[in-house]
C-alpha cells in the first residue's frame, strides 16, 4: 500500500509525541481551545506526527464523543501538514470500528489499535478482532500497539507474522515492550517494508539500532528536544552523539514524579506554558513542580 510506504519515510528518523489531552475545569472532558496551543508547541519544535489518544493522552478515560471531537479538532490544527496518528482501540469490537471508521472518514494517516486489555486472549482470538477492524477501514493504514504490561495482551512474533500475512493493509507495530529480547524478535519477524515505532524510551536508541524506524514517545509531548535530537542523531549516523543524548534521556526520566508519570508529563506542559489541566480521576497529579530540575538537567531554557 503506497500510504504504508509514504508514512514510513515522512516517520522514519523523527518522534512522534503520543500528546497528551488537554482537559477542561469539569475533569473530564476536551479542552478544545487549548488543543491548537499544545499542537504547535509541537510542531515547532520538529516533531514528525502526533499520536492522539494513546496512554498519555488517556484516550480510553475519555467518552467516545471526546474521542472523535479530540480527533477532528487535531486534524483541523494540523491541515494535513504532518501526519496524524489516531489510537481508536476499545474493549469491545463496536466501539473500536466506530472510533476507527470516523478516523479513517476524517483524515487520519493511520489507526493505531492497542490489543483488547483486561481480559485475556488468545492469539487467534486477536487475530480475528484484527482483522474485522482492519477491514472496516481497507483503504487506510492501520498499526498494532503493543504494550502488555498495561494491556495484558500482547503480539507474539507469531501472532505478529499471521497478522502481516492476513491483513492487507496492516501497516506495522507501535511497540511499548520493556523487553528487548522480545523487541528483537518482533523487529527481525516484521517484513522491512511495514513501520516499526518504538515506545519504550529508555531503550530507544537499542531498538533504532534494531531496526525500529522511529519512536512514539509520552514524554517528549512536553519534552519533545531530546527526542527529536536523539533519532536525528541516529538517522545522520552519529551513534556517539546518539548515545550521549539516550543517557540524558534516561536520566531525565528519573527525574519524573513515581507513579504519577501521565499526571508529571502534564505538569510539565503546564510550567512550559501550555494549560492542559489536570489528569482524568482518579489519576493523580504531582505534588510539586517537575520543569525547573529537568531544564537545568537537559540544558533547555524554555
Amino acid at each position: 500500500m503506497d500510504k504504508i510506504t509514504q508514512l514510513k519515510q515522512r516517520l522514519k528518523h523523527g518522534v512522534t509525541p503520543a500528546m497528551a489531552t488537554p482537559i477542561d475545569t469539569s475533569g473530564y472532558a476536551v479542552h478544545g481551545d487549548v488543543v491548537p496551543l499544545l499542537v504547535d508547541f509541537l510542531r515547532t519544535r520538529g516533531v514528525r506526527g502526533l499520536f492522539i489518544g494513546g496512554t498519555t493522552g488517556e484516550g480510553i478515560l475519555l467518552s467516545m464523543e471526546d474521542r472523535g471531537r479530540l480527533l477532528e479538532t487535531v486534524l483541523d490544527c494540523v491541515d494535513g501538514t504532518f501526519p496524524i496518528l489516531a489510537h481508536v482501540g476499545g474493549n469491545t469490537t463496536r466501539d473500536t470500528i466506530t472510533l476507527a471508521t470516523h478516523a479513517a472518514a476524517k483524515g487520519a494517516a493511520a489507526v493505531v489499535v492497542i490489543t483488547p486489555w483486561y481480559f485475556g486472549m488468545d492469539d487467534t482470538a486477536m487475530l480475528a478482532y484484527f482483522e474485522e477492524v482492519a477491514a472496516a477501514v481497507p483503504d487506510t493504514p492501520v498499526m498494532i500497539y503493543d504494550i502488555p504490561q498495561a494491556a495484558v495482551n500482547g503480539v507474539t512474533p507469531a501472532l505478529l507474522a499471521k497478522i502481516q500475512d492476513h491483513i492487507p493493509n496492516f501497516a506495522g507495530l507501535k511497540c511499548s515492550r520493556t523487553d528487548i529480547q522480545v523487541i528483537r524478535a518482533l523487529l527481525d519477524t516484521q517484513r522491512d517494508d511495514l513501520i516499526f515505532l518504538a515506545g519504550n524510551e529508555a531503550i530507544a536508541l537499542g531498538s533504532l539500532a534494531l531496526g525500529a524506524d522511529g519512536m512514539i514517545s509520552g514524554l517528549s509531548t512536553a519534552v519533545p528536544e531530546p527526542f527529536v535530537a536523539l533519532t536525528a542523531a541516529f538517522g545522520e549516523g552519529d551513534l556517539a552523539e546518539a548515545r550521549r543524548i539516550q543517557q540524558r534521556i534516561n536520566q531525565m526520566l528519573a527525574l519524573q514524579p513515581p507513579g504519577r508519570r501521565i499526571g508529571g508529563i502534564k505538569r510539565l506542559l503546564q510550567e512550559r506554558g501550555v494549560p492542559v489541566g489536570d489528569t482524568i480521576p482518579p489519576r493523580a497529579m504531582p505534588d510539586g513542580g517537575v520543569w525547573e530540575k529537568m531544564r537545568r538537567h537537559l540544558g533547555l531554557n524554555t
